[in-house]
């Protein structure tokens, strides 16, 4: 970085996603030493073998389940299965972790009554919680 420095023209910028050329500093997933991107795969399942520790691919979350407002586990069909009759559950002992991205994680909180309680009310889902925020604000950046 030091030596694009003294290249004359050669600016840094103060913020390397503001779209400017010049010389930046990003940090990577890729291990220098074997030259592999860290991924889901390398660091949640290749090399776990725990009792209490399973990841189910392929399948489709269906909702959260509450017991009050405590999350005890999570409704999901499995892969192969296009019908809700054949929903399975898993149950937590201490917590869930929900990461289904910027689009599903939403839509999963709310069909599990987490979100605006008007949509809730209008969609027939009973309220867990009332937060306003859960998949407002959308916006596309393409």
């Amino acid at each position: 970085m030091n030596a694009f420095g003294e290249i004359p023209g050669v600016e840094y910028p103060p913020d390397s996603g503001a779209g400017l050329p010049g010389v930046f500093w990003y940090p990577s997933s890729t291990d220098p030493l074997t030259v592999t991107r860290s991924h889901a795969r390398t660091g949640h399942w290749d090399g776990i073998h725990r009792h209490n520790y399973e990841i189910i691919t392929g399948s489709k979350v269906i909702k959260v389940i509450f017991d009050d407002n405590k999350a005890i586990g999570v409704q999901f069909i499995p892969a192969g299965s296009n019908s809700t009759s054949n929903a399975k559950l898993v149950k937590a002992r201490k917590e869930i972790v929900l990461a289904a991205g910027t689009v599903h994680t939403p839509q999963i909180l709310q069909a599990s009554g987490i979100g605006p309680k008007a949509l809730l009310d209008a969609a027939g889902i009973d309220v867990v919680v009332d937060l306003p925020g859960v998949g407002q604000n959308f916006q596309d950046r393409m």
